[in-house]
C-alpha cells in the first residue's frame, strides 16, 4: 500500500501519511512524497515486521531526507528510521516502534 503525505506544519517537516489506492507508478507520478509499505522478517516464525520506505518525487540529498519527521499510518506514533537511503528518490527506510514490539 501506499500512503501519500500531507505537511502539518508550514516548515513542511512534520508529515502525516493518509490511506490510498494509488499504485505505485500512480503515487511515484502524483505524490511529491509518499510512504510504501514493506516487510521484514519470516511468516513461518511469526516475526514480520511492517516497515515503510520514504519516497520523494523531487531529488533529495541525504540531509533533506534526514529532516522529515513522520507519523504512523496506523498509530499515529512517530516513525524512527531504521535503513538508510537509497538513491535521490528512495530514501530511508522507518518503522514504528509500537506497532512492531512483540
Amino acid at each position: 500500500m501506499n500512503y501519500p503525505l500531507n505537511s502539518l506544519n508550514k516548515e513542511g517537516t512534520l508529515l502525516l501519511p493518509q490511506h490510498s489506492y494509488y499504485s505505485d507508478e500512480y503515487a511515484q507520478s502524483h505524490c511529491s512524497l509518499y510512504l510504501s509499505d514493506e516487510f521484514e522478517g519470516d511468516a513461518y516464525h511469526n516475526n514480520i515486521k511492517q516497515l515503510y520506505r520514504l519516497h520523494a518525487k523531487e531529488p533529495h540529498n541525504i540531509e533533506m531526507a534526514l529532516a522529515y519527521d513522520i507519523k504512523c499510518p496506523h498509530c499515529s506514533g512517530r516513525l524512527k528510521q531504521v535503513g538508510r537511503q537509497l538513491n535521490y528518490h528512495d530514501l530511508g527506510l522507518y518503522e514504528c516502534p509500537a506497532c512492531n514490539k512483540h
